[in-house]
Parts: C-alpha cells; structure tokens; sequence
C-alpha cells in the first residue's frame, strides 16, 4: 500500500484564509514572506490546495535546514506550473542568497535540454501572464518584463537584482557551478548515459558549499535510481535526507470543474491503457507507483512471487547440482551459482559474486574457497554451464580438459545463437521466466542482489532481434550466472530435465538413501538418471 501524503485538516483552513481581501500595505508584506499569495496578487494565478501545501512542504523544509526535497507526482497536478511560480517568487524577493554575489541562483535541469529550456519558457509565460495582470494596478504594461536584464534568452531570465534562472541539459555542463537552488524536473527520467553518476558527481557539489536547496520532482519510473531512492517508497532508510513528498491523482479532487474534468479522464486513461496492456504505464503516470516498467522482462509479482525463504547450503549432497559461471568485465562481475532439483523444484543452494577486480584464474585455484575443486568436493556437480566469452576463455578451456565434469558453453554476452546448441541468451531467459511462472522455479529470500537485479532487467523489441538486459548503468551478472545454473532443469531442447524427489539428509538414516556420491566422480547422464531412478524406487 502506497504511503501517500496527507494533506492536514488545518492547512486547508490555513489555504482558504490565504485568499481573503487584502489592503496594499499587507499584499506587499505578504507577497514577500508567501509565494501562494505573490502568486495570486501578482502573477494573478490561484494554485491548487495541493500546489500550495507542496510550497509550503518546501519552506518548512529549508526553514528546519533540510535541504533536500523530492516530490514523487502524478501527471497533469500542476507540478510544473508550482515549480515556475515558486522559483520565480524565490528570484524576485531573493530569497536563497548564495555565494559571495549574495544572490539567488536557480539551475533547471530536466529529461534533456529541449524539456528543460520548455520549463523555462513556462517560466517566461507565467511572467508574461503577470505583465497582463499588473496592468490594472500600474500604468504600464511590463512590470515583470521591464525587471529584466541580460542575459536575457532562451537558457536564462536574470533579473534586475541579479537573481536568475537558468536552465541546463543533464550533461557535465554543471560541475563547477554553486547553486541556491538546484531544481531536477522529470527526475526519474533523465535522458544521459548514467543518471545516478551524473546527480551524485555533477548536481550534489553544486549545493555543497552554498548550502543550497536539490528539488527533485517527477512520475515513477521503475524501481532503480536516485530517485526511487530519494523517495524511498517502502520505508527502508532511516536516515533519508529528503523532505517527501508523493500524491497520486486523488489529491486532486476538490469538487472543481477542473478536477472533475481531470478525474474523468484519468478514468478514462486507466480504461484505455488497460484495454491496450499497458496498465502499469497508468499506474506509474497516475497512480504515481513504483512498478516495474512496461517493458521489463519480470513484472514485480513475479519475482516477489518465486521468492522463498531457503537456506544458503554451503555443502550439498542429496541430489545432482550444476554450476553456472559469468564472467566479469571491467565493472561487471564473475559469479558463481549453484542450483539443484528438489521435490519439483529448482533450488538454488549457492551464490558468490566476486570483486570487481577479481582474479578469474583462483576459478582453477584449489587454494581458493570456491575453486572448482573445493566446489566438488561440495555438491555433486553433474554439469558446468559457462559463459562463451573472452574473458573466460582460458578458464573454460582449463575445465574442459581437467574438471572431470561434462561443461557446456552458451554466450550470455549477445543475442546471437549459440553454434553448437542453437541457444541464446533470450532462449534460456524466455525457458526461465516460464518455469519462474510455473511456480517451479525460486529465487532464495537472502540474495536480494539477484531480486533487484530481476526486476530492472529489460525486454527492448529492436528491429530485427529482442534485446533481453539490464538497463544502461546496471548490472545483471548474478541473473546470468543463475539462468546458466538452471539450463539442466529448464524445459528446453537439448537441456537436461530431471524428476527429483530426494529427501534431505536428515530425513532418512544414510543406509537408506539408496546412493552415494563420490565428491571427485562425475556421473554421466545415464549415470545421473540411474541414480535418481534407483533412489526414488527406494524411498517409494
């Protein structure tokens, strides 16, 4: 259930008094300390109860020296309109004095730079939506326009008391700029090569020295990124930073004939969308929910629904595993994964992800907790599935020739078929996710990497392939490495499928079990079958 604001009883006693008839003297004073009120005497704009409470959410905020505020919205709630009326309240009274100038400085950064010079010609629209205003007030007809100075174009609006409001793309460009006010629209949607690195190492030391305010707003979307994080929908960071703030479309519904006309055809939207299949693109656009996007290759059900609350099983004996091996590049990882098959389903007992920087060559190394040899010595390895690529070439050829165990190779690194099985990526990914389905599959409770991993993987239909892979700036190694472990026990042509209804150990007195493995033999597939045959007629 989503955590959404509540909008107090007593601010929208507060919000109607706000609009009473005052004299001149008090629209001066009160303009000053209250952009709701400078919004409506002098740019001649009424905002929403839940404009006004987010303004307000804002200066509590600065006041309580919390300099950080996100603000999770559903479309069309005016989010944009707010914005431009409160920065343009904070230039005019210059009201966050910053660096040596002691001036207000106000950087916009949205989706890209088209959509962030839009936001400031909204700002420019509203200012000239004041001029027309003001007219009936003061005998001339650019109040606002005539507060203008150079630079005065299309990226920036400065004011006469040096106060401006620049708008700039998403890109490097802002290092090395000190903000009063640093405003991220569409937050969730930067279009750069890796937002999270571009906010922590471009956006955050702007504010670093002037003490300045981070306003981040925008819609879901998806469940990665310093947004979501900011927002922290499921509550798990005590110690977050930022002043929330998060409405869906129901706060926008006041009896108005506005807000019938938006709940209409938000209704409308849901019916349309959901008639189409795409009802978690009105979930995340209206709603204002975290899902997992439309085109992510697990819905969040379906990884929350594999999970299970199983042991990690250092050792394992009872029934055949296989071990799957994704080799790291650069950033990216080696991992190791160990599945098996139990009571008709497919387990897995074990997963290590190495260092960034790790060694591929301790794989081999019987010196090494998790070598090859050390792992068979644990599990009654049948098979080894590895990653077909360079990175890992020495290693696959050094366990073909010397681990006494059947490998096969498969590339995890393209959507290209694999030579001597016909597979693919996308082939064993599509095998995986039925058997997920089947409810045969599970992922253990305590590997929340792989979890988070599965839910922000990506199915992007290209021209002539499907793209099946982790979003831009994102990993999927431990989901590689365990769709390679599960190959054996996937329902596919030219995998190994076994009926497995082993008790653990502690079931049954060793004598009975009907079998014993020896750690250093690897059975073949006659071998392998025999076996589990001659076991499930024992226990049978």
């Amino acid at each position: 259930m989503a955590n959404f604001t509540k909008i107090p009883d007593s601010f929208k006693e507060e919000y109607k008094k706000k609009f009473i008839q005052l004299s001149n003297d008090e629209i001066q004073i009160q303009s000053e300390k209250d952009p709701i009120i400078f919004a409506y005497y002098f740019l001649g704009k009424k905002v929403r109860i839940h404009q006004a409470y987010i303004m307000i959410r804002i200066l509590k905020a600065k006041a309580e020296g919390k300099n950080r505020v996100a603000m999770c919205l559903a479309r069309q709630l005016g989010k944009s309109v707010m914005l431009a009326l409160f920065l343009i309240w904070a230039a005019w009274y210059n009201k966050f004095p910053a660096t040596i100038t002691n001036i207000t400085t106000i950087y916009l950064i949205s989706r890209d730079d088209p959509a962030s010079t839009e936001l400031l010609d909204k700002i420019r629209g509203i200012l000239r939506d004041g001029d027309k205003h003001m007219i009936q007030y003061v005998n001339f007809d650019n109040f606002f326009d005539g507060s203008l100075r150079d630079p005065n174009n299309t990226h920036q609006i400065t004011f006469l008391n040096d106060c401006f409001i620049k708008s700039i793309p998403p890109t490097g460009q802002v290092l090395g700029k000190s903000a009063s006010v640093m405003v991220i629209d569409e937050a969730h949607r930067l279009s750069c090569e890796d937002p999270d690195k571009f906010f922590n190492q471009f956006v955050v030391p702007t504010t670093a020295e002037t003490g300045g305010m981070i306003i981040l707003s925008s819609s879901p979307e998806g469940i990665i990124g310093f947004f979501y994080e900011a927002i922290d929908p499921e509550g798990k960071h005590e110690d977050n930073p930022y002043e929330r703030i998060w409405f869906d479309h129901a706060v926008f519904n006041d009896g108005s004939k506005e807000s019938i006309g938006y709940q209409k055809f938000v209704a409308d939207e849901k019916k349309r969308l959901s008639q189409e299949g795409k009802l978690k693109h009105w979930q995340q656009e209206y709603g204002a929910l975290f899902t997992v996007t439309q085109s992510s290759f697990f819905t969040y059900e379906e990884v929350e629904g594999a999970i299970e609350d199983t042991t990690k099983e250092y050792e394992w004996k009872d029934t055949p595993c296989s071990v799957g091996y994704d080799f790291g590049i650069k950033t990216s990882r080696t991992v190791i994964t160990v599945r098996t098959m139990f009571k008709d389903k497919v387990y897995q007992l074990f997963q290590y992800r190495c260092p960034a920087d790790f060694d591929t060559n301790k794989l081999i190394d019987p010196a090494w907790e998790h070598s090859i040899q050390r792992l068979k010595k644990r599990y009654n390895l049948f098979m080894i599935i590895v990653d077909d690529s360079a990175p890992g070439d020495t290693i696959n050829r050094w366990l073909e020739a010397n681990s006494g165990i059947p490998l096969k190779k498969y590339n995890f690194r393209s959507d290209q078929m694999s030579k001597s099985d016909g597979l693919n990526r996308n082939c064993v990914a599509y095998s995986y996710r039925a058997k997920l389905k089947e409810g045969k599959l599970k992922i253990p409770k305590w590997n929340l990497t792989q979890q988070f991993e599965m839910k922000i993987i990506q199915e992007t239909e290209q021209k002539v392939l499907i793209s099946i892979k982790s979003p831009d700036g994102q990993l999927c190694d431990t989901f590689d490495s365990d769709m390679m472990a599960c190959i054996p026990f996937l329902d596919m042509e030219d995998s190994y499928s076994f009926d497995v209804d082993i008790p653990r150990a502690d079931d049954i007195e060793e004598e009975e079990k009907g079998f014993k493995y020896d750690s250093f033999h690897s059975p073949t597939d006659d071998e392998c079958k025999q076996m589990i045959e001659d076991a499930n007629e024992k226990i049978l």
